[in-house]
């Protein structure tokens, strides 16, 4: 709600009560003096006022608003005088009823010519006043636009500022990667021939470090088959880790050749069972599941969680699951539940593809 402009309304007022003193006190000190009540200066006045406004916010606000109807000023200007000059005539009819002594008002061309002089006057001095209101304005919008030119052009350059940075960091992040698969492959020739289990070991991690930093494609998205390839090497590789065969059972079934997800979206999952659960024990073995049918893409996995208390950071992934699944599909696409009891872990994740 738009506040009462007190402060304009308090300047323009003083600023007519000092022009009005100023002329009242010529007229005082110069003219012949004549009996002029002080109700009759109300009316002239408030003729000028209404003039000078009307001429100010009306007919050039209008002329040269929006419309650019300048023409309009060869008939609106003419007409306000002659409703001026007509007003004034009416408001010396008016108080001649109320003078002790009236006097003889006659429309004829000497009253006309003062009050026509007298309204081009007060016509100029609205033309001035709207003139400083609108170079004014000007300004500020100048400035304003200037002030959002240099926003955007510092918030430009911070961003490219950014951008030298994250190019920087991504051509680090090339360099590394190569430094660590030199160092494995340097390692996979040393072992091959000593220890076939280390060689075979980091011949897995190697590919699935590969994987993991792999460049994705335009979507940001991978093949399925890809992305289940090495969910089982991932397993293979945790495979060498312990002393006692993993009980895990990976089953895929339905048409997967084509579909395309997040890469390391269901790998993120997997690697939450072998973090979080207990995949050695004979007695409940743990199950990855994943199925296509009707372009519903169904992933599950299923584990008995460990009796020590949770890591540092547990469900993280989960949260970076969800995170991505939103992203990738938006809401109402997918759905991740998560079922969990005193002993066993549950995860199910249905995708729809179509």
């Amino acid at each position: 709600m738009a506040h009462f402009p007190f402060r304009r309304v308090g300047t323009h007022g003083l600023a007519w009560a000092v022009f009005i003193a100023y002329e009242v006190s010529i007229i005082f000190f110069t003219a012949t003096p004549s009996r002029v009540y002080w109700w009759e200066y109300v009316g002239f006045y408030l003729g000028n006022m209404l003039l000078f406004y009307v001429t100010a916010h009306g007919v050039l606000t209008y002329c040269f608003g929006t419309r650019k109807a300048t023409w309009l000023l060869f008939l609106l200007l003419p007409l306000e005088l002659g409703l001026y000059i007509f007003l004034q005539f009416g408001f010396d009819l008016f108080y001649n009823l109320f003078r002790p002594e009236p006097k003889l008002v006659l429309f004829q061309q000497k009253f006309i010519l003062s009050y026509l002089w007298r309204g081009i006057y007060f016509i100029g001095l609205s033309t001035t006043y709207w003139l400083v209101r609108r170079t004014i304005k000007h300004v500020k919008t100048i400035t304003q636009l200037q002030l959002q030119q240099l926003i955007a052009q510092k918030e430009k350059a911070e961003l490219e500022k950014d951008l030298v940075k994250a190019q920087n960091a991504y051509l680090q992040a090339q360099i590394n990667p190569h430094f660590l698969f030199n160092t494995l492959n340097f390692l996979y020739n040393q072992a091959i021939d000593t220890s076939p289990r280390v060689s075979e070991g980091v011949l897995l991690l190697s590919e699935v470090m590969r994987y993991a930093l792999a460049t994705v494609h335009e979507d940001g998205k991978t093949d399925l088959k890809c992305e289940l390839d090495h969910i089982q090497k991932y397993i293979a590789l945790n495979q060498l880790r312990f002393q006692h065969p993993l009980q895990l059972r990976l089953q895929a079934e339905g048409q997967l050749q084509g579909m395309r997800i997040p890469p390391l979206l269901l790998l993120t999952l997997v690697e939450n069972m072998f973090r979080h659960g207990v995949l050695t024990d004979p007695a409940y073995p743990a199950s990855v599941s994943l199925r296509e049918k009707g372009g519903t893409l169904s992933f599950q996995t299923r584990n008995k969680k460990r009796s020590s208390p949770v890591q540092v950071g547990h469900r993280i992934g989960l949260r970076n699951v969800k995170t991505r699944l939103l992203n990738a599909y938006g809401p109402g696409h997918h759905s991740l539940a998560i079922q969990e009891d005193a002993h066993f872990y549950k995860v199910q994740l249905q995708i729809n593809t179509l």
